[in-house]
């Protein structure tokens, strides 16, 4: 039966950098999604941060996020080319090799899918130069790219081999998506899985978003059934809590983290039932917690 890794995305507590890798890595987690604000504001060097996880235990699944990528024009993308090498710099001293870039968000986003698919296999170009990879992600306020199904639209169309696709359950969801377009992916499509839940709300999506967020089973959102669907077209990567959310950053991240791990934990036990009750012929993966 395979185990799959379990990752926390450092937005998700709040406290200092050190205080953020030491919960998670006390709640058992085995990675993290890095928040590049939290390593600025950290007064570390991307050295130390490396240091830091690997005397932890923790792998730096992700380096998050990196904006306005795609669909700008074509006289700004140099700048975005400079931009994108400043932080693969940092990723290299971090020792982390996927990067996450997501879709724009600016009015004045372009709406060509054809200027989008360039941009971002040129984005994977130099990525590959230095030996990372490019997870991409579609927002669910994104101008142009909103969907799961638009963002994998532009990952099949760039057909780059380390351009890979994300899903992150609220935006899925929020954005009025659901299992059905999942099941439209081919095999193996995603490349990396964030799990969020939240209430259903009568929010701008934005707003919603970033102030909301909870940990699985802890909202009204289903996210059993995406996951589950993702999980059974093959998906082997990790199940990452990305919460956005006030008050728990207002809280002892420890006792957050404790909680994130908990729920994650009570979660891959459903997944596990459901699995069992509904076999699609391969064994069900367990968490690592």
């Amino acid at each position: 039966m395979a185990v799959l890794k379990t990752c926390m995305a450092t937005v998700s507590l709040g406290g200092s950098l050190d205080q953020k890798l030491d919960a998670i890595a006390a709640a058992g987690f085995d990675g993290i999604e890095l928040l590049d604000d939290d390593l600025n504001r950290s007064g570390i060097t991307p050295a130390e941060c490396a240091k830091r996880c690997a005397d932890l235990g923790l792998t730096i699944d992700l380096y998050q996020p990196f904006r306005r990528a795609e669909g700008v024009p074509t006289d700004e993308f140099g700048a975005v080319l400079t931009r994108f090498r400043h932080h693969l710099g940092l990723m290299d001293a971090l020792g982390a090799s996927s990067i996450l870039v997501v879709s724009n968000t600016d009015d004045d986003a372009d709406p060509s899918r054809d200027l989008s698919v360039t941009q971002l296999a040129a984005l994977a170009d130099v990525a590959t130069e230095h030996g990372m990879t490019v997870a991409f992600e579609a927002l669910a306020w994104g101008t142009h790219i909103s969907r799961v199904t638009d963002a994998w639209d532009a990952v099949r169309r760039a057909a780059h081999p380390s351009l890979y696709l994300v899903v992150d359950t609220f935006h899925l969801l929020a954005g009025g998506e659901d299992t059905a377009d999942l099941e439209r992916l081919p095999d193996g499509a995603v490349g990396f899985l964030q799990l969020a839940d939240a209430p259903w709300l009568d929010l701008d999506v934005l707003s919603w978003s970033r102030g909301h967020r909870c940990f699985p089973d802890e909202g009204e959102m289903d996210l059993l059934t995406p996951v589950s669907s993702v999980l059974a077209a093959g998906y082997a990567g990790p199940l990452s809590l990305e919460i956005f959310n006030p008050g728990f950053r207002e809280r002892p991240p420890h006792e957050v983290a404790l909680q994130g791990a908990a729920a994650l934990e009570r979660f891959a036990e459903r997944l596990q039932g459901a699995a069992t009750a509904h076999p699609v012929g391969t064994s069900a993966p367990s968490v690592g917690l």
